[in-house]
């Protein structure tokens, strides 16, 4: 058990390393299963959990299951992520949750398919298996249905389960890969920055089953509220041309609009009677050319930022034997 980094040895240098990373809060129930069942799908993996705040003896059960355990003391899944990607060295990541919901099953032949065909994301689709949409309570496969539709028109991911919390990446995109997410978004965080890297991705078949021995943290509608508003800054970042010029045409319209009610009142009587329309129409379209004018500066920030990072990309082995 450690809150910092651990010195790993006796493990083979030639071969890729595989780092299980599992962010927890109080799941003293269920974290051993996953660690034990981690372990007997890839007996040489190390298993990394990260106790985020837990209230109960989730670190002591995950401990002694045989996991190496690490401490983020701010709430969230997306700052336990964050902690656990930043201190694990590996070839081949598997997060998945420690709920115990995740069938591992199909685990071994994606992350072979990722180190022989050059993946750097592989996502657990849990629509692929039609039984498993049961065990989705009914308001979150909605929601997930929905905001995947959204998230695939808008950013042009590939993956049919956005929200998934089973994945398997590479070493390269870990390592290059800026965590922004505090919550749960760190998921569709993650997807969205491999589409917009261009990252070789793709979906395996896994199948979930109900929580045992403890209740869900996710909430329903606060939870899809906070997704809109995530959304709505990942346009903002990732878009911003595109949010910018929207707004843009919709004060230019409506700034034309009403000069020209003052234009053409002006050409009957040769008065400007409604000085303050027309203070405001000049307001609306001088703002529509700052909006349109900023949306291109931060649209040329976005892609030099993308630049860097795929340098930073390109400056990664995809396995630490090869470094």
């Amino acid at each position: 058990m450690t809150s910092g980094s651990v010195v790993e040895s006796g493990v083979d240098s030639a071969a890729p390393q595989i780092a299980f990373i599992i962010p927890c809060y109080n799941e003293q129930s269920s974290v051993a299963r996953v660690v034990l069942r981690a372990k007997d799908f890839f007996p040489s993996a190390r298993v990394y959990v990260c106790d985020n705040n837990s209230s109960d003896k989730t670190s002591e059960v995950a401990s002694k299951a045989g996991a190496i355990v690490y401490f983020e003391p701010r709430n969230g899944k997306g700052n336990a992520v964050k902690r656990l990607l930043r201190d694990v060295d590996a070839d081949v990541y598997i997060m998945i949750d420690g709920d115990d919901t995740y069938d591992m099953q199909y685990v071994p032949e994606a992350v072979d398919r990722l180190m022989r065909e050059g993946f750097d994301l592989l996502t657990g689709d849990r629509m692929a298996i039609s039984q498993v949409q049961s065990s989705f309570r009914k308001g979150h496969r909605f929601g997930n249905i929905i905001f995947t539709y959204l998230f695939r028109a808008i950013f042009a991911i590939k993956t049919r389960d956005v929200f998934s919390g089973l994945r398997v990446f590479s070493r390269r995109l870990v390592k290059s890969f800026p965590i922004v997410s505090s919550e749960f978004e760190i998921e569709t965080e993650l997807t969205i920055y491999a589409a917009r890297m261009g990252l070789p991705v793709a979906d395996f078949p896994t199948s979930v089953r109900i929580r045992q021995e403890s209740e869900s943290k996710l909430k329903t509608y606060e939870d899809g509220s906070k997704i809109l508003l995530f959304a709505f800054r990942l346009i903002h970042r990732e878009y911003p041309l595109a949010l910018y010029a929207a707004f843009s045409c919709m004060s230019m319209l409506l700034g034309v609009m009403l000069l020209s009610d003052v234009y053409l009142e002006y050409l009957r009587t040769r008065l400007v009677l409604r000085q303050p329309t027309l203070i405001l129409s000049i307001f609306l379209i001088s703002m529509s050319i700052l909006l349109l004018v900023s949306g291109l500066i931060l649209k040329e920030i976005a892609n030099l930022k993308y630049e860097v990072r795929y340098l930073a990309y390109l400056n990664r082995s995809s396995y630490r034997a090869f470094r």
